[in-house]
């Protein structure tokens, strides 16, 4: 794909699929631009993504990437001569069964597709002001819509080692293998409960029995996915309002324990009694595409302003965050609601090997600017 290329060249040449697969590749995650409903869609949003910073130097550290999932639709395209959509149902919905999988809104209207609802909690949720409000060039990093039993199908498939239920053969075995072998270890632990990452799949480690999964939210829409091949289970949970992490929670703890014997960790939380650590260090200003972090010191504990810019500047309004030590470089934030954690948010400092600060938030890495 000769076209591709990022900021400066020797970035570009350090791109590989494999970094793009296991979110290496330095690409940040929230440029969000409407390429119109083309086929030409992606085409034109990896030409547009040409001038976004990166979040760090290629295969330096794990920084969670839309802008790579794309490139990796635009890639499938290339190597097809197919649209992403057309490529995606016959390399693998069609085979595997997956009927009730779709990736363009007028698709769902064949199904009782969910409509997402918001609100504060304790109140009756209210129906969102739109179902959908992705573009299509959102469609490898956000845009498949399916249903928890096609995502049960799918995970079936890997714990056979790549064979549908009707033994047709879709993936080698050596390439699920790979696929679930660590790439990265990951310095948030908590949002998505990731110990490390393998090539598509977040990668778990429960006490010593190893898992694998991913996670998935749209507006008010939260999706769950946990595989233990060592069991053979796999569990998918799909929720359209309210406190979906705490519905997770306590669903997968009880069922993973009792199927597979897993026991899951505590949820994220500092501890009763906070360390006193020094935060004059990781005061400054962090940024990465569609968000300014803005980290102070108030009365000698740490606060945190998040405020989306960009693209991405009217998602919400400034979230104002205190910041309790769990350890020197975690902190849980507070106020922010369940989407994040159970309760708290995980906020992670930690430095690139070229010693620029950098603060993890949701899995994504804001190098600090000031």
């Amino acid at each position: 794909m000769p076209e591709f290329s990022v900021a400066d060249p020797e970035s570009t040449r350090a791109i590989t699929t494999r970094r793009l697969l296991s979110h290496t590749s330095g690409l940040t995650c929230d440029f969000t631009y409407d390429s119109g409903r083309g086929d030409d869609c992606l085409a034109k949003y990896v030409e547009a993504a040409k001038g976004v910073a990166l979040d760090c130097p290629p295969g330096e550290a794990l920084s969670y990437s839309s802008i790579g999932y794309n490139v990796l639709g635009r890639i499938i395209e290339v190597l097809t001569g197919k649209v992403w959509d057309e490529a995606l149902k016959d390399l693998l919905l069609t085979p595997l069964g997956l009927d009730h999988t779709v990736t363009l809104p007028e698709e769902a209207l064949r199904f009782r597709a969910a409509m997402s609802h918001l609100g504060e909690p304790g109140q009756d949720p209210d129906p969102a002001p739109s179902w959908d409000l992705m573009p299509r060039s959102a469609g490898p990093y956000g845009r498949v819509i399916a249903t928890a039993g096609d995502l049960a199908r799918l995970a079936r498939m890997h714990l056979a080692g790549g064979v549908a239920q009707d033994g047709t053969r879709l993936l080698s075995q050596e390439t699920v293998a790979l696929m679930q072998r660590r790439v990265v270890d990951s310095p948030d632990k908590w949002s998505v409960s990731a110990d490390g990452w393998g090539l598509g799949w977040t990668l778990y480690d429960w006490n010593g029995v190893q898992g694998y999964g991913h996670d998935g939210a749209s507006i008010g829409q939260y999706g769950y996915l946990r595989v233990v091949p060592s069991a053979g289970v796999a569990v998918a949970l799909l929720t359209n309002g309210g406190g979906a992490r705490e519905l997770y929670a306590a669903l997968y703890r009880e069922l993973l324990a009792v199927l597979a014997g897993v026991t899951m960790p505590d949820a994220f939380a500092p501890p009763t009694e906070p360390p006193v650590v020094d935060f004059a260090p990781l005061v400054g200003t962090y940024r990465r595409e569609g968000v300014v972090i803005t980290v102070t010191e108030r009365d000698g504990a740490g606060h945190m302003v998040y405020e989306f810019v960009d693209g991405m500047k009217d998602f919400s309004e400034a979230l104002e965050i205190d910041l309790v030590p769990v350890t020197e470089t975690v902190f849980a934030g507070t106020g922010v609601g369940a989407a994040f954690s159970e309760d708290y948010m995980p906020v992670i400092f930690s430095t690139l090997t070229d010693g620029t600060g950098c603060v993890y938030i949701g899995m994504r890495c804001g190098p600090k600017v000031a």
